[in-house]
């Protein structure tokens, strides 16, 4: 009897659990009724292989359309969704190409979903990228490479030298501008790592325009720059204006050791050697005062100058040592007029320096009559003096 009772137990448990599994295997099988009321879900083919390249308040993308011959279009959304573009498509090849320019990106780091479409509106999955966009913040970050000079040498030829900039601003070239001896307007560009640049034919008394450019990223399709910025070219003006400017200086006549200097306005004073003295053999032919050996007098305000007309600019007036065992202060002199004020009115001048210095800069605000040279008061009573130079220079600046 109880074997019956355990029979039917088992045979009811059987039963409960066959109808069970049907229920939900029915349950199941009629899931899928609910997603496909309206028919079966077709999907387009995705856009393939995307890049996006940033650019100045744009992006340019680039992507893959593979074998699906449905597509066409592609729906670009950014900014939260609250822009996009729609791009036809029309496929000529199996698989085809897409290049297209989204313009108008605000400035910074944007999300992409790109999606393709069929004729009756049946989309992709989403493709999602990450793009950038530069624009006025980033090109209000740049500024120009600094010149540290820009001159025209003796000879014609003209150095531009630059300073260094950060590499990480996206710097890769400087871009400049100059009017030629044809009177052209030529461009050049100079690469960061470069940190001259040679122009031999730039008109002389001209300014050169130059600017920086940027690629702010590895994949920037544009290039930023900074505004044109004009730079007065330098230019060692000495032919110019210096008769006899020296290496060697030339004598007036033939002689000895002591002679009268050719082309430069002497005091009689520097004359202290039997008539003679401003010009010495020594180092090939020098510009020069004496006084004590061989009786030499002393020399009260001496001066050894050239005069003639500049125009309006900056100067730099330069000279270079043979040797100097003077005493006294000796300066080197720029005044206006024809001829140097005494040593008691040197502050007076123009511009001035002593020989330790060796060079000094002036200013004219306009065409001035100038005198440039040398100025000397020798007469300590200690010992003998001497100097000589080699050599002079006017550059503009």
């Amino acid at each position: 009897m109880n074997n019956q009772k355990t029979y039917m137990r088992t045979i009811k448990l059987a039963f409960m659990c066959l109808w069970a599994g049907t229920f939900v295997a029915c349950t199941k099988s009629d899931d899928y009724k609910k997603y496909t009321e309206k028919g079966e879900i077709s999907y387009t083919g995705k856009l393939d292989s995307v890049k996006i390249m940033s650019g100045n308040n744009r992006v340019y993308i680039s992507g893959l359309f593979l074998s699906d011959p449905k597509v066409t279009q592609c729906k670009i959304f950014w900014n939260n969704k609250a822009d996009s573009v729609v791009i036809p498509v029309k496929k000529k090849y199996a698989t085809d190409t897409l290049k297209y320019f989204i313009e108008r990106v605000q400035e910074g780091v944007q999300n992409f979903q790109i999606y393709t479409y069929d004729a009756v509106g049946n989309k992709s999955i989403p493709v999602y990228k990450t793009g950038r966009s530069y624009g006025s913040r980033y090109q209000s970050s740049l500024f120009n490479r600094p010149i540290e000079s820009a001159f025209t040498n003796a000879s014609g030829a003209t150095t531009i030298t630059w300073q260094g900039m950060d590499r990480l601003t996206g710097v890769f070239a400087t871009e400049v501008e100059y009017t030629s001896l044809s009177n052209v307007i030529k461009k050049i560009r100079t690469k960061i790592d470069e940190t001259t640049t040679a122009i031999p034919d730039i008109k002389p008394g001209t300014s050169l325009r130059y600017r920086t450019l940027f690629l702010p990223d590895t994949v920037s399709i544009d290039t930023f720059s900074t505004a044109f910025q004009t730079q007065r070219v330098g230019a060692d003006i000495t032919a110019t204006y210096f008769k006899n400017k020296g290496n060697p200086f030339q004598p007036a006549a033939s002689g000895g050791r002591w002679r009268n200097i050719a082309d430069w306005t002497v005091t009689d004073n520097i004359r202290n050697h039997g008539g003679l003295g401003g010009w010495c053999s020594d180092s090939g032919g020098c510009l020069a005062m004496e006084m004590g050996w061989d009786g030499s007098a002393q020399i009260i305000n001496g001066k050894i100058f050239q005069t003639f007309t500049l125009p309006a600019g900056s100067y730099s007036f330069e000279i270079t040592m043979a040797k100097n065992e003077a005493k006294d202060p000796v300066y080197i002199v720029a005044a206006a007029g024809n001829t140097l004020p005494d040593v008691a009115n040197v502050s007076t001048s123009l511009g001035y320096t002593n020989f330790a210095n060796n060079k000094f800069q002036f200013t004219l605000t306009q065409s001035t009559t100038v005198s440039i040279g040398f100025l000397a008061s020798m007469t300590s009573a200690s010992g003998n003096q001497f100097w000589i130079v080699k050599e002079v220079a006017l550059k503009s600046l």
